[in-house]
């Protein structure tokens, strides 16, 4: 039976747009709570923490502290997102997954090396000497060496090639979820329901929900599109290219029903992941 015919699509649609959200919950508030570690450990004392920006006090690191801790104190959370992305990796790549713990270990792998990846190669490119205007944490780290030409290169190179692995990532890995690779509609209703549609309600929800982020409305309408729209385009562009735009893989995988089935209990917990997002995270969660 095809698991990805019209009459079950529904399901399959809505069980990977609240998996899209529960990945979303492992990635964000995974990358700010690294930094509040991090620069406890380098001394801070902790203001707030929450969905997209943590806070601490006395923040000033010593001028002669080693270069791992002037790299650390703002670039830490994005170096996380990395190794936390490449661990997912490995483990899409040889663990035998389920047809819920497929797309979540997908999802949340291309979210956070897009998230990892997408520091350095964004502020590469929009790094300014001007403090004020430092906004990306890596563009700090930039500041902290002058903005650095050499590094600022390495950057922009570092974050192409992590980009264009996600691109790699999200195509090579949809044909777990597609029974027939030759069948162009059922690449299509994969990838919208894998990629497209947890792509687009992403964007738009948490970019919603993050209004209420203690850095203001300003700087939101500002970091939320560039993380949730422009960050996680690799959702976007798996989408193309598995519908639509590159000849589809012909040596098999092992294949795996992309979950076409009502799911309530899966519907609730995205539910009330959003309202804890909402209503606790986004806010800020003050100490």
């Amino acid at each position: 039976m095809n698991d990805t015919k019209k009459s079950n699509r529904l399901f399959m649609i809505l069980n990977c747009l609240a998996l899209g959200i529960i990945a979303m919950n492992l990635t964000a508030p995974v990358h700010e709570a690294t930094h509040l570690l991090t620069q406890m450990i380098a001394g801070a004392k902790p203001v707030f923490l929450s969905f997209g920006a943590a806070d601490t006090v006395d923040p000033a690191i010593d001028p002669n502290s080693s270069f791992f801790w002037k790299v650390m104190y703002e670039g830490s959370a994005a170096l996380m997102n990395i190794v936390i992305g490449f661990v997912l990796l490995i483990i899409l790549k040889k663990a035998k997954l389920g047809s819920l713990s497929r797309p979540l270990v997908l999802m949340t792998t291309m979210m956070h090396l897009s998230m990892g990846f997408g520091y350095f190669l964004r502020d590469g490119i929009a790094y300014s000497p001007d403090p004020e205007h430092q906004m990306g944490d890596w563009s700090k780290v930039l500041g902290r060496f002058d903005g650095n030409i050499i590094l600022r290169i390495g950057m922009l190179v570092v974050g192409s090639l992590g980009i264009l692995l996600v691109f790699y990532i999200a195509y090579r890995q949809a044909f777990h979820f597609i029974s027939d690779n030759e069948d162009k509609k059922e690449r299509g209703r994969v990838a919208s329901a894998i990629y497209l549609f947890p792509y687009i309600l992403n964007a738009v929800v948490f970019t919603l929900v993050e209004l209420r982020n203690p850095i203001g409305i300003e700087n939101v309408l500002i970091i939320s599109p560039i993380i949730n729209i422009f960050g996680m385009i690799g959702f976007f562009w798996g989408y193309m290219f598995v519908a639509h735009m590159v000849k589809p893989r012909k040596d098999n995988v092992y294949y795996v029903s992309p979950c076409a089935e009502r799911k309530i209990g899966l519907w609730i917990i995205a539910v009330a992941a959003l309202a804890l997002d909402a209503f606790v995270l986004c806010p800020g969660i003050y100490f």
